[in-house]
């Protein structure tokens, strides 16, 4: 079925009784405005859903969807300013149906909530879009908690209602944040939830208010139901005058609960610093080998996450990833033990006293972290990533500064 014939069908048959004669094609009263929210898709950068605008005139029958999501691989240095997080994103104005049958394509539900503003309103959404969507306006720094093709959906809203939105979901709240919703949505994807999870810093854990919350499509969908407007006659009603599903999607709008990960880390992280012991006790041998094959490795790819983020402090716009207290487990330092253990799968090329003092400093350093965890005022919620990594930089540590000292 084509999805805009669907939708043009139910917006005509549920206002055809309220309307007695066609209003003036220029005037507020022509316009319908509706939020359209899609569900998360497969993909990942479609985990967390999408939402846009439509706009009606239902005096000619013309109809936009003003999508705030566009981007474009092959941007002038898109993969450049992806990593330094300046991203451009941009609005455009589509016919419905192209938007709408691609959701249907990929199997995702959509939602159409039509709202109830006044003729003054409407117009002001026609025409504040219309301006926006223009090219030599259409481009913005895209921010993916604070600068979306959601929150921009929101802040369209809000300025209409003239601040009415955000007065009223800035006083509620449930204890979420950014990292706990992220994670939720990313669940699907375990290698982007972890990523995530690692790479965002304190910014992330602070509590967020309904307002904040918006920035997920879904969680603006649901907050707009509870919020209440005047319309034109001064009566009070709800923002959302009616809703339906324009398409039931297999990918529907079951967010699943943030991942759980403390315990498992830490059976995991006792495990490698036991195995630890055991390798680097072991006589020569394969077995030996292998396993400081492994730490070596871990060492590698430890020190270089760590310079990664590092790098996302020091140099990119990136400022949910400032102050993340995971360099203090992901070090760089870390890469100063990665050829010392590869020698060391032979037990008599003990480490030398660089490696020695390098793996003290590396797990009193992780020691002094979890220090400042414990304190009050500090949020960063990583305490599973302790748990994972810092058995494993204490047994090192212990077996470094123990060996007799070597060349």
């Amino acid at each position: 079925m084509n999805l805009f014939r669907a939708l043009l069908m139910l917006i005509a048959l549920a206002a055809a009784g309220a309307r007695a004669q066609t209003p003036d094609r220029d005037s507020g009263a022509a316009f319908r405005i509706a939020l359209v929210t899609a569900a998360p898709g497969e993909i990942y950068w479609q985990r967390f859903g999408h939402n846009a605008i439509l706009v009606e005139n239902t005096a000619t029958g013309d109809a936009r969807m003003y999508n705030f999501g566009i981007f474009d691989f092959e941007q002038e240095n898109f993969l450049l300013n992806f990593v330094q997080g300046r991203m451009l994103y941009r609005l455009a104005a589509f016919p419905p149906h192209v938007d709408l049958d691609n959701y249907a394509s990929e199997d995702r539900s959509v939602w159409i909530q039509e709202l109830n503003l006044t003729p003054e309103q409407r117009y002001a959404v026609a025409e504040m879009l219309g301006q926006n969507a223009l090219p030599e306006n259409a481009e913005y720094r895209y921010d993916y908690f604070a600068q979306n093709c959601s929150t921009k959906v929101r802040d369209v809203l809000d300025a209409v209602l003239e601040g009415e939105l955000k007065e009223t979901m800035r006083a509620r709240a449930r204890g979420e944040t950014y990292r706990s919703l992220a994670l939720a949505y990313a669940r699907p994807e375990p290698w982007l939830a972890v990523g995530i999870d690692l790479g965002i810093g304190p910014a992330a854990d602070r509590k967020l208010s309904f307002w904040d919350e918006m920035f997920l499509p879904l969680r603006l969908r649901d907050l707009v139901r509870e919020v209440r407007v005047r319309d034109e006659h001064g009566v009070d009603r709800p923002l959302v005058a009616r809703e339906w599903k324009a398409f039931d999607g297999r990918l529907d709008d079951t967010v699943p609960p943030q991942p759980r990960w403390l315990w498992a880390f830490l059976v995991a992280g006792l495990a490698l610093a036991a195995l630890a012991v055991l390798v680097l006790r072991a006589p020569a041998g394969w077995m030996r080998s292998a396993g400081v094959a492994l730490f070596a490795s871990l060492m590698l790819v430890s020190g270089l996450g760590g310079l990664l983020l590092a790098g996302l402090w020091a140099f990119t716009d990136h400022a949910i990833a400032y102050a993340n207290l995971n360099l203090v487990l992901f070090s760089p330092l870390a890469l100063l033990l990665a050829w010392p253990l590869w020698r060391w799968r032979r037990p008599a090329a003990r480490p030398g006293i660089a490696a020695r003092w390098s793996a003290m400093i590396l797990a009193s350093i992780a020691l002094l972290g979890l220090a400042w965890l414990t304190l009050p005022g500090t949020q960063q919620a990583n305490a599973h990533w302790f748990a994972l990594i810092l058995p494993l930089q204490l047994v090192l540590a212990w077996r470094f500064w123990f060996a007799e000292p070597g060349d």
